[in-house]
C-alpha cells in the first residue's frame, strides 16, 4: 500500500493508540488489538510508535489534543520523523526530515551551509530553525531561542556601544566555547543579565 493511501488511516490508528494508552493506565496497548495492522505497521517504521516490550505499542508523543492531525503538519516533502528510544521509558524528540533529493527545497544559505557539514557538527541556525546534515538528508527542529548568534550580535550592535559589545561578544563567545555539546547538563546557561544561552542547538534568547 502506498504512503498516500496510508497516511490517513494512520492518522487516526495514532490518534487511537494515544487515547487507549491514556485511558488504560497501563500507558501501552496490545498491538494485536489495533483494527488497522497497515496503519500500525506504518507508524512503526515511521517512528511514530514503538514497541516498549513485545507485543505492546506506545505513541512516542502524547496526545495533547483532539485534532490528531497536530502531529502530522504538512511541511511537504519534510516529513516528520521520532527517533528509537534509547531505552525503556524514553521519548525521543521528533524531528523533521527532508532526503537529499529534495534538498532543492531549502533555502540558498542553508543548503550551503548544510554540503560540507560533518554529522556531529553544530546546527546551522537560520529563520527560527536548526538544521543538521545526517545520513540520508537533513534534520530541522524549532530553535529553543529566538536568536542565532549572528543575529544577536547583530541586534546588539544597534544598541550598544563599541565597547559594550566588545565585552558582550567575548562572553557570547566564552559561553559558546565552554557550553557546547552540553545541553543536557546546561539546557540553559545565563550569559549576562539578559541573555541567554541555549547549548542545544546554540541559540539564544533576549530577556527585558
Amino acid at each position: 500500500m502506498s504512503e498516500k493511501f496510508i497516511l490517513e488511516p494512520s492518522k487516526e490508528t495514532l490518534k487511537l493508540i494515544q487515547s487507549e494508552q491514556k485511558a488504560n493506565g497501563v500507558g501501552m496497548v496490545e498491538s494485536a488489538k489495533i483494527p488497522d495492522q497497515d496503519a500500525l505497521r506504518f507508524l512503526l517504521r515511521r517512528g511514530d510508535v514503538y514497541e516498549p516490550q513485545l507485543g505492546m505499542i506506545k505513541s512516542a508523543v502524547e496526545l495533547k489534543s483532539e485534532d490528531a492531525n497536530a502531529q502530522f503538519p504538512d511541511h511537504n516533502p519534510w516529513v516528520w520523523k521520532t527517533p528509537k528510544p534509547k531505552k525503556k521509558g524514553n521519548a525521543p524528540e521528533q524531528y523533521e526530515f527532508l532526503t537529499y533529493p529534495d534538498w532543492d527545497a531549502l533555502p540558498n544559505a542553508v543548503a550551503e551551509a548544510l554540503r560540507p557539514m560533518g554529522f556531529a557538527d553544530a546546527p546551522f541556525l537560520y529563520e527560527g530553525y536548526s538544521y543538521r546534515k545526517m545520513a540520508g538528508g537533513a534534520l530541522r527542529r524549532k530553535m529553543v531561542g529566538s536568536h542565532s548568534k549572528e543575529d544577536l550580535l547583530s541586534e546588539l550592535k544597534q544598541i550598544r556601544t563599541e565597547e559594550e559589545l566588545a565585552q558582550l561578544k567575548q562572553k557570547i563567545e566564552d559561553a559558546v566555547a565552554e557550553y557546547r555539546g552540553k545541553g543536557k547538563q546546561f539546557p540553559e546557561v545565563q550569559v549576562c543579565s539578559g541573555i541567554l544561552f541555549y547549548p542545544k542547538d546554540g541559540s539564544f534568547e533576549v530577556k527585558e
